[in-house]
Protein backbone atom coordinates (compact mmCIF):
# COMPACT_ATOMS: atom_id res chain seq x y z
CA UNK A 1 0.00 0.00 0.00
CA UNK A 2 1.77 3.48 -0.55
CA UNK A 3 1.82 5.79 1.75
CA UNK A 4 2.35 9.80 1.40
CA UNK A 5 4.21 8.48 -1.81
CA UNK A 6 5.56 11.28 -3.50
CA UNK A 7 4.56 11.37 -7.43
CA UNK A 8 7.54 11.97 -9.62
CA UNK A 9 5.76 12.09 -12.93
CA UNK A 10 1.78 11.60 -14.14
CA UNK A 11 -0.07 12.14 -17.42
CA UNK A 12 -4.58 12.72 -17.60
CA UNK A 13 -6.14 11.52 -20.01
CA UNK A 14 -9.77 12.79 -21.58
CA UNK A 15 -11.71 9.53 -22.15
CA UNK A 16 -15.07 8.44 -24.11
CA UNK A 17 -15.87 5.28 -24.44
CA UNK A 18 -18.51 2.56 -24.36
CA UNK A 19 -16.68 0.16 -23.01
CA UNK A 20 -16.56 1.91 -19.41
CA UNK A 21 -17.62 5.09 -17.76
CA UNK A 22 -14.02 6.77 -16.90
CA UNK A 23 -14.09 10.03 -18.27
CA UNK A 24 -10.83 11.16 -16.78
CA UNK A 25 -8.09 9.32 -15.94
CA UNK A 26 -4.55 9.98 -14.29
CA UNK A 27 -1.51 8.07 -14.50
CA UNK A 28 0.79 7.91 -11.75
CA UNK A 29 4.74 7.11 -11.29
CA UNK A 30 5.24 7.16 -7.36
CA UNK A 31 9.44 7.53 -5.87
CA UNK A 32 8.95 4.02 -4.54
CA UNK A 33 9.31 2.41 -7.99
CA UNK A 34 4.98 1.69 -8.37
CA UNK A 35 2.37 2.95 -9.98
CA UNK A 36 -1.03 4.31 -9.81
CA UNK A 37 -4.05 5.34 -11.96
CA UNK A 38 -6.82 7.55 -10.85
CA UNK A 39 -9.98 7.06 -12.40
CA UNK A 40 -12.68 9.42 -12.37
CA UNK A 41 -16.45 8.38 -12.77
CA UNK A 42 -20.03 9.57 -12.06
CA UNK A 43 -20.45 6.48 -9.07
CA UNK A 44 -18.08 5.55 -7.40
CA UNK A 45 -17.86 1.68 -7.30
CA UNK A 46 -18.09 -0.22 -4.23
CA UNK A 47 -14.35 -0.74 -3.97
CA UNK A 48 -13.10 2.38 -5.26
CA UNK A 49 -9.52 1.32 -3.90
CA UNK A 50 -7.82 -1.78 -5.89
CA UNK A 51 -4.36 -2.86 -5.74
CA UNK A 52 -3.01 -5.63 -8.49
CA UNK A 53 0.77 -6.67 -9.08
CA UNK A 54 0.27 -3.62 -11.60
CA UNK A 55 -0.22 -1.18 -9.31
CA UNK A 56 -3.01 0.63 -7.60
CA UNK A 57 -5.86 1.71 -9.16
CA UNK A 58 -8.15 4.55 -7.31
CA UNK A 59 -11.67 5.76 -8.52
CA UNK A 60 -12.97 9.05 -7.85
CA UNK A 61 -15.65 10.43 -8.99
CA UNK A 62 -15.75 13.16 -12.02
CA UNK A 63 -16.22 16.35 -9.65
CA UNK A 64 -12.57 15.92 -7.75
CA UNK A 65 -10.70 15.82 -11.14
CA UNK A 66 -9.82 19.64 -10.96
CA UNK A 67 -8.79 19.13 -7.61
CA UNK A 68 -6.47 16.56 -8.25
CA UNK A 69 -5.12 18.00 -11.32
CA UNK A 70 -4.74 21.28 -9.65
CA UNK A 71 -2.28 18.81 -7.51
CA UNK A 72 -0.30 17.41 -10.07
CA UNK A 73 0.04 20.64 -11.76
CA UNK A 74 1.28 23.20 -8.94
CA UNK A 75 4.16 23.91 -7.55
CA UNK A 76 4.52 21.89 -4.14
CA UNK A 77 5.50 17.97 -4.04
CA UNK A 78 2.06 16.03 -4.48
CA UNK A 79 1.83 12.36 -2.89
CA UNK A 80 -0.18 9.52 -3.30
CA UNK A 81 -1.43 7.80 -0.71
CA UNK A 82 -3.79 4.75 -1.02
CA UNK A 83 -4.84 2.09 2.45
CA UNK A 84 -7.40 -0.69 2.88
CA UNK A 85 -7.12 -1.53 6.73
CA UNK A 86 -9.49 -4.31 7.37
CA UNK A 87 -11.95 -3.35 4.66
CA UNK A 88 -11.54 0.52 6.01
CA UNK A 89 -10.48 1.99 2.54
CA UNK A 90 -8.98 5.49 1.78
CA UNK A 91 -7.34 7.11 -1.54
CA UNK A 92 -5.80 10.59 -1.48
CA UNK A 93 -3.71 12.81 -3.79
CA UNK A 94 -2.61 15.13 -1.67
CA UNK A 95 0.33 17.56 -0.75
CA UNK A 96 2.91 17.30 1.90
CA UNK A 97 1.26 15.47 4.96
CA UNK A 98 2.58 16.80 8.64
CA UNK A 99 5.30 14.49 9.74
CA UNK A 100 4.45 11.30 11.45
CA UNK A 101 4.09 12.16 15.13
CA UNK A 102 4.23 15.52 15.32
CA UNK A 103 1.65 17.41 17.39
CA UNK A 104 -1.17 18.69 15.68
CA UNK A 105 -3.98 20.82 16.46
CA UNK A 106 -7.41 19.07 16.59
CA UNK A 107 -8.36 21.20 13.65
CA UNK A 108 -5.34 19.86 11.79
CA UNK A 109 -5.31 16.68 12.24
CA UNK A 110 -7.96 14.94 14.45
CA UNK A 111 -8.64 11.38 14.79
CA UNK A 112 -10.35 11.16 11.52
CA UNK A 113 -8.00 13.12 9.45
CA UNK A 114 -6.22 11.39 6.72
CA UNK A 115 -2.68 11.96 8.61
CA UNK A 116 -4.45 9.66 11.59
CA UNK A 117 -4.85 6.84 9.24
CA UNK A 118 -1.75 7.30 7.99
CA UNK A 119 0.40 7.40 11.17
CA UNK A 120 -2.02 4.36 11.96
CA UNK A 121 -1.24 2.28 9.04
CA UNK A 122 2.53 3.02 9.98
CA UNK A 123 2.29 1.60 13.38
CA UNK A 124 0.55 -1.19 11.93
CA UNK A 125 3.50 -1.96 9.58
CA UNK A 126 6.34 -1.32 11.55
CA UNK A 127 4.78 -3.63 14.33
CA UNK A 128 4.67 -6.01 11.84
CA UNK A 129 8.16 -5.80 11.05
Amino acid sequence: MPISDPITSYSVSVVRSNLHEITRQARLQLESGGSATVSFVATLPAEFVRFTNAGTSLFMTNDQFEDVHALLRGDEPAFFTALDLFGLRVGSVHSRLADAGATRSEDAGGSNSLEALIDHARRIGSDRA
